[in-house]
């Protein structure tokens, strides 16, 4: 009977699964009205009509991500890996903030660094200056005092008293002349002239600072050649004395003029 549950417990198929629908079983026998032929009964259902949604979606699905692709790869095309991409304009705001802060901080650590350095190569060069100056100071001191020797262009002056007549005055007179010229050093025989000096004696028997000369009397000086040599030799100057004394001078310029006589 159709409805029924068949012996094994499963239900009939539905009409048309399978089996020819059932005809009328009315009183009359009027011929069947044929029914169209199921498409099912050629083989099981097509799919397509059930599937048709998934499909879609998964078209759907494959189109977005298709998309979206796309676009990251154009996004990284065109754009460079920037580590502010993305970033809001606050944000960047804050960041360029932070960058103009570090720079001027940058700067001036650059700026102290420079003055630093500017400052410690002029205090060097300033040690060095008043060093060197300090020396210089202290070699012409020395010289002056006669506790050093010294060596430089000047004249190298020979007096000549063979008769012994050429007083001490005259002497002196020529020792003053090449100081006021500008002499540095002076050396008579083998005696330093200092400031304190002092010639004393006789004619033919002449001392400085108690160290008693022999003629002729050899005196090296250095400085200025040509004023000292105008000094010597103006008219009515040391070398017109000596001669008036009874003796000769000559006057000789010279390179290197030695001066190492030493004051004890």
């Amino acid at each position: 009977m159709d409805g029924e549950p068949t012996s094994d417990g499963t239900p009939p198929p539905p009409p048309g699964d399978g089996e020819p629908r059932p005809v009328s079983s009315g009183g009359d026998d009027a011929p069947a009205t044929p029914e169209e032929p199921s498409t099912s009964t050629s083989g099981p259902r097509p799919r397509s009509a059930w599937n048709r949604p998934t499909s879609i979606a998964a078209s759907t699905v494959l189109a977005l991500v298709l998309g979206f692709a796309l676009t990251v790869q154009i996004r990284s095309t065109d754009e460079p890996d920037n580590p502010v991409a993305g970033q809001r304009e606050e944000d960047l705001v804050l960041i360029l903030d932070e960058i103009d802060d570090r720079e001027e901080v940058l700067r001036r650590q650059i700026a102290d660094t420079r003055q630093t350095l500017d400052d410690l190569t002029n205090g060097q060069e300033q040690s060095d200056t008043a060093v060197a100056e300090a020396q210089a100071r202290a070699e012409a001191i020395g010289v002056l005092n006669g506790t050093l020797p010294a060596r430089g262009p000047g004249l190298r002056i020979s007096v000549q008293d063979d008769d012994g007549t050429v007083p001490a005055a005259v002497l002196l007179d020529a020792i003053q002349e090449l100081r006021g010229a500008g002499a540095e050093a002076i050396q008579v025989d083998d005696v330093r002239v200092v400031v304190s000096s002092a010639v004393t004696g006789s004619p033919g028997s002449l001392r400085i600072d108690g160290t008693l000369l022999e003629a002729p009397y050899e005196i090296h000086v250095i400085g200025p050649t040509a004023a000292m040599e105008v000094a010597l030799n103006v008219a009515g100057g040391v070398v017109d004395d000596v001669r008036r004394a009874g003796g000769t001078a000559r006057v000789t310029r010279a390179q290197t003029v030695s001066v190492d006589a030493l004051v004890d």
